[in-house]
């Protein structure tokens, strides 16, 4: 069934026809979506919400299109926050699924959003690689559209990138594209890089000429218009005529886009302004204006602070209601199991009684057979009782851990957040952007830490299966080592790769690269800088080994001993001070089981740490 209406009907719209009854789940699934995608523009949490609906109703009909629809718009508000790691996470499942299905357009359009990752880190080389890959494969399809915003974004990677003759070839390429289709919005952004390709190389007035174009769309095109653009535009124009000492026109431009930042809520944009015009005034000695822009740039500044907090904590919230909602479903589910074995319970007695009589009356025998009958009745429910009591004590030590490692960074947190707004003004812009980095480096810990506490309890619960597929260990393990290559140079650790090239085995590829992942993470978390990690696989008779080694810190004996057990289970800090809730190395045990699997770990403290993993050899 088709939706009911174009996709480009307001929200409102679109939350009206979600409730309409004759919809099919495809639809509503894809309407989802929709929504997710809308409200990620304006409302974070909202659209978290939808993509969760998507992602539930499409597992529900095993549609796995709006699957990878929804990781990938989950992907990409993730990215936003600045959660980088579960960002790539849902990305690359994304993509995963994509490729499973040999969807084309979904492959290119992940490529896409992992071209807007990587420009969001700042690694131009590989933003410019995906947003290549990306126009290739729009390009086969003979996708003019998605050539046009293809084209453009490749112009900007370039531009950023300094090659400005092909960003030039590429937003020429994509201006025609666009003005034949009619898409002014994207055309509009064209100009823009157009007007920044030349003002950076000192053609002023193309430049100008250019910039006048965004406003003119702009105009045009009203509520519609391309906000970021159009402003960025206003900003450019505004350093030209300041440039040429037209300073009354450099004002009008910049004033021009406070109006409009204000209108379309682009917070960040109106501190740039306002810096600008502190700057000018500063320079000018106009104290009172000066005095003004410097209150509207702390205001600006500290609602986005807290917009971005209170963000920060909703997405929490998101992660901390779904976990709650399944525990009451857990609770219900318990409940129900209680009250059916209570009615057996009754029934078995009844039975119980109607066999005794018999019994009575027929046979010494019977009695006999009755009593063997009930002395492993007692024997089985002595065994169930002695599961429930592990259970119990299981759960009681979950929660500890839930209680004391998610609410220990949410303080720190708070701390932070309460010396920022005592003592903002006796802060330096470095003190500041110090906290922010610590602020940012605590939330990702916390997501991070309430993920493997969920995935944990899946387990538990035995809600986690098993797709198992045959799989070549060198290319399985390529993307993950070229990721966590960067992540370790980053503390100068040398991360080394040595694995042959035909490798193979059985086993779940997400539960694999989990694992891997996990193991690497904790490898650079302990390992000191300047160390060295070695990712290494090999065949061992009729099995694959796959290798973890450092030269961290180790392990002590006592905690070696103890590494799999939930009740000796504590935080450990890495060398650094990176977080975490000792679940890690519990959840690869689990999924490597799960996968037949076989984990083993070599560790002394002060020397080092080797985990092997190993798996029997595919045929």
């Amino acid at each position: 069934m088709s939706l009911p209406k174009s996709f480009s009907q307001s929200i409102s719209e679109l939350e009206d026809s979600i409730y309409l009854n004759h919809l099919d789940r495809k639809t509503r699934i894809r309407l989802y979506n929709l929504l997710a995608r809308e409200y990620s523009f304006v409302n974070q949490v909202k659209s978290i919400n939808n993509a969760e609906k998507a992602l539930v109703l499409s597992k529900e009909i095993n549609d796995s299109a709006g699957i990878a629809s929804a990781y990938r718009i989950l992907g990409s508000i993730y990215s936003q926050n600045d959660n980088h790691f579960q960002s790539l996470e849902f990305f690359l499942q994304a993509l995963d699924i994509f490729k499973s299905r040999n969807d084309s357009l979904g492959i290119a359009n992940v490529y896409v959003s992992l071209g807007h990752y990587y420009k969001r880190l700042k690694r131009i080389e590989e933003q410019i690689d995906y947003h290549e890959k990306s126009l290739i494969i729009f390009r086969s399809l003979g996708n003019k559209s998605r050539i046009g915003v293809a084209t453009h974004n490749l112009a900007e990677s370039y531009l950023l990138g300094g090659e400005f003759e092909k960003s030039r070839e590429l937003v020429k390429e994509s201006i025609q594209i666009n003005s034949d289709l009619n898409k002014l919005s994207v055309l509009s952004s064209c100009y823009n890089i157009l007007g920044k390709l030349e003002y950076k190389i000192g053609n002023k007035d193309s430049a100008i000429i250019n910039f006048e174009k965004v406003l003119e769309i702009s105009k045009k095109l009203g509520d519609k218009s391309q906000k970021l653009a159009t402003v960025d535009a206003l900003i450019n124009l505004s350093d030209i005529y300041y440039e040429l000492n037209q300073n009354q026109l450099m004002l009008d431009y910049l004033k021009q886009a406070i109006e409009y930042s204000n209108l379309t809520l682009l917070d960040d944009e109106l501190s740039v302004i306002y810096l600008k015009l502190i700057k000018y005034y500063a320079n000018s000695e106009q104290f009172d204006s000066l005095q003004f822009y410097l209150s509207e740039f702390q205001s600006i500044n500290t609602k986005r602070k807290d917009l971005q907090l209170n963000n920060q904590f909703e997405l929490i919230k998101s992660v901390e209601d779904s976990y709650y909602l399944q525990k009451v479903n857990n609770k219900l589910e318990k409940s129900n199991l209680i009250q059916a074995t209570r009615l057996q319970l009754a029934y078995f007695g009844i039975i119980s009684v109607l066999i005794i009589l018999i019994i009575l009356v027929w046979s010494l025998y019977i009695n006999i057979k009755k009593n063997k009958k009930l002395a492993r009745q007692q024997m089985i429910i002595q065994t169930q009782k002695n599961h429930l009591e592990k259970l119990n004590n299981t759960k009681n030590k979950f929660f500890s851990i839930v209680a004391h490692d998610l609410k220990s960074p949410l303080n720190s947190l708070k701390s932070f957040t309460d010396i920022l707004s005592d003592h903002f003004d006796s802060f330096s812009k470095e003190d500041i952007k110090n906290f922010s980095n610590e602020i940012k480096t605590s939330v990702g810990n916390t997501i991070k830490m309430a993920d493997n506490l969920i995935n944990w309890a899946r387990i538990q619960m035995e809600d986690v299966s098993v797709d198992k597929i045959t799989l070549n260990v060198a290319e399985s393990v390529q993307p993950i080592y070229a990721l966590y290559r960067n992540i370790a140079s980053k503390k100068d650790i040398d991360l080394k790769l040595e694995i042959g090239e035909n490798l193979k085995i059985c086993v779940d590829q997400n539960q694999l690269e989990f694992v891997i992942r996990n193991l690497l993470n904790n490898a650079i978390k302990f390992t000191k800088r300047g160390g060295v990690i070695k990712l290494s696989a090999q065949e061992l008779n009729d099995k694959v080994e796959i290798i973890v080694e450092d030269n961290g810190v180790g392990m002590p004996d006592q905690i070696k001993e103890n590494v799999f057990k939930l009740e000796s289970k504590h935080s450990i800090r890495g060398t650094e001070g990176e977080t975490g809730t000792g679940l890690g190395l519990m959840l690869c045990q689990e999924f490597v089981n799960l996968n037949e699997g076989e984990l083993l770990i070599d560790s002394e403290e002060n020397k080092g740490t080797t985990i092997k993993i190993r798996f029997d050899k595919a045929l």
